[in-house]
């Protein structure tokens, strides 16, 4: 199945060479979870994210399906 992978804000820069600047298209088994997606992204664990799958705000058990659209954003607060 493939999944595009939007990630916003400063975390585009964990993307890897030769992507686009802030999203990918990738390949993954059926089956695979949110958080099977990140773990094969390689980004820091100290970055927390809010995670959303088609526009739907999803926990890390999420089992994405075929064309899904999966967007990380950086939890941050401000003041």
């Amino acid at each position: 199945m493939e999944i595009e992978i939007i990630l916003w804000g400063n975390i585009g820069y964990y993307l890897p060479e030769g992507r686009g600047k802030f999203s990918l298209k990738k390949s993954f088994d059926e089956g695979k979870t949110v958080q099977g997606v990140l773990e094969e992204l390689n980004l820091p664990k100290e970055l927390h994210f809010i995670i959303t799958v088609n526009g739907r705000v999803v926990d890390t058990d999420y089992v994405l399906e075929d064309k899904d659209e999966m967007a990380l954003f950086r939890a941050i607060s401000g003041g």
